[in-house]
């Protein structure tokens, strides 16, 4: 006869289904909607806060260019101040040179004067991917970061730029019969590069907290390659600056001192990320 079969429990089944990943709860709620944004949702939203900053800063560079005679009379003062008195003089070498320094200034003036308007849409772009209890950060971060922006731009121009300028000019005073022509096109680019460059670079500590409230780096990863970001600051300092020392040494050493406040505030955000998940 035929033996009945016997129902068989399958273990393996029973073992897949408790090595099956388990859903994980989380607290990385949008701050606009019901469910988290998809990727076309996140790249739609990237659109409209790059055509929306680019539009601040088209107006501003028409702006800047309606006055660019008193602001190229204001941005020259440093460059003026340290030519040798029988030099105090600018020149122009071409035809174009004057158009192009009228599209400098309008694009020194769009980049300086929009920056509220384009950083502020920058963090309210990353405002999604923030924990639903630091999205209350977004508009502190906003006015610090255009706070270090500016200062990072007057900080250069008031300090850096005049002694760099000294120092370069000076290099002329063992050589009696040589005087400097200086192409005014010239001064501006290195203007624009040391100006901008400055404003971008004091932005670092806000990056840095931006990146540890996305989970991707930690206080202990930045304190353990102290040595590698020193150099890196040191090469972004040789990139944004002339080649002096007082310009390099000027640039390097606000960053190093904002390096370490950023490592500061980020542990004190993963302290008070672990007393919250105590307390649960």
């Amino acid at each position: 006869m035929t033996q009945p079969k016997v129902p068989q429990t399958n273990h393996n089944t029973e073992a897949r289904k408790d090595l099956a990943p388990q859903s994980i709860k989380t607290d990385r709620t949008p701050s606009s909607h019901q469910n988290a944004m998809s990727l076309l949702e996140h790249l739609d939203e990237l659109r409209v806060r790059l055509i929306r900053s680019s539009l601040a800063i088209l107006i501003c560079f028409g702006l800047a260019i309606v006055f660019a005679g008193p602001v190229i009379n204001f941005l020259k003062a440093p460059l003026i101040a340290a030519l040798p008195t029988n030099a105090k003089e600018l020149h122009f070498m071409g035809p174009m040179d004057l158009f192009n320094l009228y599209i400098k200034i309008g694009v020194l003036g769009g980049i300086i004067l929009a920056s509220p308007f384009y950083l502020y849409q920058f963090w309210r772009f990353f405002e999604p991917a923030l924990y639903s209890q630091e999205k209350k950060y977004i508009l502190p971060f906003s006015f610090i970061s255009i706070a270090l922006f500016l200062a990072g731009v007057i900080f250069c121009f008031v300090f850096i730029v005049p002694l760099s300028m000294d120092y370069l000019m000076g290099l002329s005073v063992d050589f009696a019969d040589i005087t400097p022509t200086i192409n005014i096109n010239d001064y501006f680019s290195l203007l624009i590069l040391m100006t901008v460059g400055f404003g971008v670079m004091f932005e670092t500590p806000l990056i840095l907290v931006l990146l540890a409230l996305l989970d991707l780096i930690s206080s202990k990863a930045l304190t353990s390659n102290r040595s590698y970001v020193f150099v890196g600051i040191l090469i972004f300092a040789a990139i944004f600056t002339p080649p002096d020392p007082i310009s390099q040494i000027g640039l390097s050493i606000p960053l190093v001192f904002m390096f370490e406040i950023a490592v500061f505030i980020i542990k004190m955000i993963e302290k008070k990320r672990l007393s919250q998940q105590a307390s649960l």
